[in-house]
């Protein structure tokens, strides 16, 4: 990339789509009789598309530059419609980047906008510039957001996003904004790593993306003061409003966690609000979710929850493009765009029948046609765990007994707890469970086995025996459970199988899903995690568990962003005072 751009032209190039608009070179591909979704103008336009190597040449009823090398696409009965934009995408959630791409470039989407969180804990920011530049060379584009803290409360992992690491990252075209900030309080409380970061995302032209659910409009007002320019955190219309109306973006999700869309487009078009600044998004969606599509499903989802179809396709396509800086190759079908083009059935089906990336068709069908090359992996340090577990002791899963009561985390929806106090049992010097109904043990465990974080949680499941897992955000353990040999025992075979989910019960491991890159990804196709990770969260809610959404639940039982209990690597930490209630105990 150079001068911003995503595939920048020479001279010859340049030349060469003047001269096959002009006719008087041939055309690479010419999409016959399609009718255009005009995302510019709000018209459909029955006309022919001329390509150009990756891009597109001309737009009209010429066929000057039609010769015998010209591949013809008859697109009669095809709506085409620019290549969908994902403006806030977490490719992590088990499946990995490229997997992910395997299944969303046959559903439309050819560009995501994606956190970097994961991979920038992983790596030094050589290594990690050195992966971005390799996922670029895929058919779908990856650009990504720099994030600048680590959404777990740590002064060691803070020092990680210091100003001279986030500048190394911002100064290349892939990097297109900072965020999500979900440390947004020390923005408005002034504190200097934080405000450095932000003047120099800003003084390069990137955006700003906050996180700041349930803000009030003081709140969001010193936000946009400080250059936050667009948020995904609405819930209703009306707090997507406020963000428009302070000049923000809003972008509105609906994802496995958070599926708001629909009710929040009600309230946008009761409240007659201008959608022009809008985005959608499915912010991280996990793989039981994505049986329904992808940007493909919440377009439908849009479509039939009032918004013109036109206008819908322009929030995951024109808007986005324009927000992030791309509209002058991405978002539309016009001369000197990149050829990134959907077959469309009829406009109120948003699932396309083919797909085309920067002039090739790469999918048709819902059904990849090329075959993506897979990264080394150790390359960059993404490999199994290591196969031996710490030595550890039941003792070391349930918390030491306590004089008071004992703070308990309670679960009153899929992410956020509730503090409860409680008198609990005691035996053998430990808090004792047995009798308690609807509670867990809940202990975060350090790779090294160095020290554990003891906690209790309720409103999770009543008769789970013991489960293990390693995709949480601090990039521990978790160890969840109401025996603490069986937890133990699902430690041991986690680590066994490299790191990924493993659930016991009656001294056999009834469920295994590996996650062999760093424990939090999984190599298998997207289709295949749907049924493995759709199994699991039916074992789930056969032992007790009430939500939805499974996989967050327990990826965020270490997020310090969220209310009002979290398990973290210094303690049991309320969050709003964040201060340790219950420290640590070193192994």
């Amino acid at each position: 990339m150079e001068n911003n751009k995503l595939r920048p032209m020479n001279q010859v190039l340049l030349y060469d789509l003047i001269r096959t608009a002009k006719g008087e070179i041939g055309c690479d591909t010419y999409i016959q009789g399609g009718t255009v979704i005009n995302v510019y103008s709000g018209e459909y336009i029955k006309t022919n598309i001329a390509i150009k190597g990756k891009h597109i040449a001309y737009v009209g009823d010429s066929q000057s530059m039609v010769d015998d090398r010209t591949r013809i696409i008859p697109a009669d009965n095809f709506y085409l419609c620019p290549g969908y934009i994902e403006p806030h995408a977490h490719p992590f959630q088990t499946y990995n980047p490229v997997t992910l791409v395997e299944k969303v470039m046959t559903l439309g989407t050819t560009t995501l906008i994606c956190d970097n969180l994961f991979f920038f804990m992983s790596m030094d920011v050589e290594t990690l510039l050195d992966l971005w530049k390799e996922f670029f060379d895929l058919p779908v584009k990856f650009l990504w957001s720099v994030r600048l803290d680590p959404q777990t409360q740590s002064e060691k992992r803070a020092a990680r996003f210091a100003p001279d690491q986030i500048e190394t990252l911002l100064n290349t075209p892939l990097a297109r904004q900072v965020g999500e900030l979900t440390d947004w309080p020390s923005l408005i409380a002034g504190k200097e790593q934080m405000l450095q970061n932000i003047l120099l995302a800003l003084r390069l032209g990137k955006r700003v993306e906050g996180h700041a659910p349930g803000a009030s409009w003081h709140t969001l007002n010193t936000l946009a003061a400080g250059g936050v320019s667009d948020c995904h955190e609405s819930i209703t219309g009306e707090e997507a409003l406020n963000r428009l109306r302070l000049g923000m973006y809003a972008t509105l999700r609906h994802s496995s966690l958070r599926p708001d869309l629909p009710a929040i487009i009600k309230d946008l078009i009761n409240l007659n609000s201008d959608l022009r600044r809008c985005m959608i998004t499915t912010d991280g969606v996990t793989p039981p979710s994505m049986k329904n599509g992808f940007t493909d499903y919440i377009l439908r989802l849009a479509i039939e929850t009032g918004v013109p179809a036109i206008e819908a396709y322009r929030m995951a396509t024109l808007t986005p493009a324009t927000y992030y800086g791309l509209d002058d190759e991405l978002g539309g079908i016009a001369p000197g765009k990149l050829a990134d083009i959907l077959f469309l059935e009829q406009p109120l089906n948003p699932t396309p029948i083919k797909v085309m990336a920067e002039g090739k068709i790469v999918a048709e069908d819902s059904r990849p046609l090329i075959k993506l090359p897979k990264p080394s992996w150790s390359r960059y340090g993404i490999s199994p765990m290591s196969s031996q577990a710490p030595a550890m002791k039941p003792e070391n899963m349930a918390p030491p007994a306590v004089e008071d009561k004992y703070p308990v985390m309670t679960l009153v929806n899929p992410v956020i707890t509730k503090r409860k106090d409680r008198k609990l049992p005691i035996k053998h010097g430990m808090i004792d469970i047995a009798q308690e109904k609807g509670l867990i043990y809940a202990t975060l465990l350090n790779k090294e086995g160095n020290w554990v974080c003891n906690g209790i949680l309720e409103g999770f499941a009543d008769n789970l025996a013991g489960m293990a897992c390693s995709n949480t955000i601090t990039g521990d353990i978790i160890v969840l459970g109401r025996d603490p040999l069986e937890m133990l025992h699902a430690t041991k075979r986690m680590f066994e199988i490299g790191g990924g989910v493993v659930l016991t019960e009656n001294d056999d491991v009834i469920y295994e899903l590996p996650l062999p890159l760093s424990g939090i990804m999984s190599n298998k196709p997207v289709d295949e995690l749907i049924v493995h990770c759709s199994q699991l969260y039916k074992l789930l809610a056969e032992r007790g568990h009430p939500h939805y959404d499974l996989l967050y639940t327990i990826l965020f039982l270490s997020a310090t962003h969220l209310p009002e209990l979290r398990l973290s690597p210094d303690g049991i930490l309320s969050v709003k005072d964040k201060k340790i209630i219950i420290p640590v105990r070193e192994i």
